[in-house]
């Protein structure tokens, strides 16, 4: 049984499919079998940015998105327009942010679906204070 915690620990995140079946193999001795199935996190669609202030160094935004089926979380990152000072924004669990400071202007926004440790496809990116 302590194969079988061990086991649980170093993998997390993973769905199991028939635990019925799976714990059954880990009641016996010798080799057993287990299925796992990765959560399936689609890219958000719909993600658009609003500008709401863009000038001098007060540049904010709202972005709205669609929800992601088996998504708990969101996570949105931003890029200057030729792909460096990539950085996370920020962990939500809404599908809109009103009112948020980017780090910099312009920025390329997009936002991926989380669910523990999977991470879905980014969304199509968007300009925010362009």
């Amino acid at each position: 049984m302590l194969v079988a915690a061990a086991w649980t620990t170093a993998i997390t995140g993973i769905s199991l499919v028939g635990a019925a079946k799976a714990e059954a193999a880990w009641l016996k001795t010798g080799p057993g079998t287990a299925y796992a199935r990765a959560l399936a996190l689609a890219a958000p669609e719909s993600f658009s940015v609003t500008t709401v202030k863009c000038n001098g160094s007060n540049q904010q935004v709202s972005m709205t998105w669609s929800a992601v089926a088996n998504a708990v979380n969101y996570e949105l990152y931003a890029t200057a327009p030729n792909g460096t000072n990539g950085q996370l924004l920020t962990t939500t669990a809404t599908t809109t942010l009103a009112n948020y400071t980017l780090p910099y202007k312009p920025a390329v926004i997009t936002v991926r679906g989380l669910n523990n440790n999977w991470r879905g496809p980014t969304s199509a990116p968007a300009t925010g204070c362009p």
